[in-house]
């Protein structure tokens, strides 16, 4: 995925069993607004694991809480 990153608009990774996919169907569909942050940092390469926030050679693709919030899409 690393040489794709900066070819797109948003990302969402998303690791949900069951039914709690259709929460991300709804927002993928713009039925409702999205709120989303990182509970992890996201590194660049494998080469930088393990990497903590506050380790001298933080670097991150991601940094930990990164993310977004949208307003929910209206209908006209």
């Amino acid at each position: 995925m690393q040489p794709h990153i900066p070819l797109m608009d948003s990302l969402v990774a998303a690791w949900l069993p069951k039914s709690e996919g259709l929460g991300v169907a709804d927002v993928l569909f713009r039925d409702y607004g999205f709120t989303g942050k990182l509970s992890r940092t996201w590194f660049r390469s494998v080469d930088q694991l393990l990497m903590n926030v506050g380790d001298p050679h933080y670097d991150p693709r991601f940094p930990f809480g990164f993310g977004l919030t949208t307003k929910p899409f209206q209908n006209n």
